[in-house]
């Protein structure tokens, strides 16, 4: 995998272990947007790509009517490739579904409400704030493409860019029902205090990226003659010009 950045992260001195590929390239361009969303399980954000608001816009015209988050403790997720990682910002640092001392009790009803008492491999304990869904015992079983069921164009951003992060921003003033969550696409994860194993990282960046370009190259093998098969069509009939009949 060959790297484009701005910036250095974590994990990328493992090129001298994998070598650098020219033909999966990692474009790691940092950027953001916001969506409204209408709150429900964790298969069902009900992400509407119609109000997506670029960073611009969000910060221009809709910044100022959202009541922001306030918890210490609060759930966020990160896809790095087809891999969903369930990231737990705390007051003593950013925790990871793998570092979960009592997993059991994510299938367990919780007294707390959005909230849930979890204890850490270290010993730590925080009640963790989640809106990514009620139903926490699904929550390590999630890849991409089962949490982001959205009915968008294939070539979309969300589907095609490496790594996304979201994490929810609050809420309308106006409407209780509808949150805002940011999405930031190719995030500088040492900057955000997320720290994974690092061998998993680049497997994973570089088994999305394969999939890409194979899907690419399936898409460019197809003739023109196999296309016009597909659609239903008949190569001998179907495009032979209506001839005027000789009186």
């Amino acid at each position: 995998m060959k790297i484009i950045s701005k910036f250095k992260d974590f994990y990328d001195y493992k090129v001298s272990k994998y070598g650098v590929d020219e033909k999966l390239v990692f474009n790691r361009k940092t950027y953001c947007e916001y969506f409204q969303a209408l709150i429900g399980n964790i298969d069902n954000i009900n992400i509407d790509t119609d109000y997506r608001i670029s960073e611009d816009d969000f910060n221009k015209n809709l910044k100022e009517d959202i009541k922001v988050i306030d918890e210490k403790n609060i759930h966020k997720v990160l896809f790095i490739g087809e891999k969903l990682i369930h990231l737990f910002f705390t007051e003593n640092g950013v925790y990871t579904h793998f570092d979960i001392k009592n997993i059991e009790i994510l299938g367990k009803f919780s007294k707390l409400g959005y909230k849930k008492r979890l204890t850490f491999k270290d010993g730590k304990t925080f009640n963790i704030f989640s809106r990514f869904g009620d139903d926490w015992d699904y929550l390590l079983s999630y890849n991409s493409k089962r949490f982001m069921k959205l009915n968008i164009n294939k070539e979309d951003i969300i589907l095609n860019e490496p790594m996304i992060f979201i994490e929810l921003i609050g809420r309308l003033h106006n409407n209780r029902y509808v949150y805002i969550y940011k999405f930031t696409y190719n995030p500088y994860l040492s900057k955000l205090g997320v720290y994974l194993d690092e061998d998993f990282i680049w497997q994973s960046l570089v088994e999305f990226l394969s999939n890409k370009r194979s899907e690419k190259e399936i898409i460019l093998e197809i003739s023109d003659k196999d296309k016009i098969l597909s659609k239903g069509f008949d190569l001998k009939a179907s495009f032979r010009p209506k001839m005027k009949r000789k009186k």
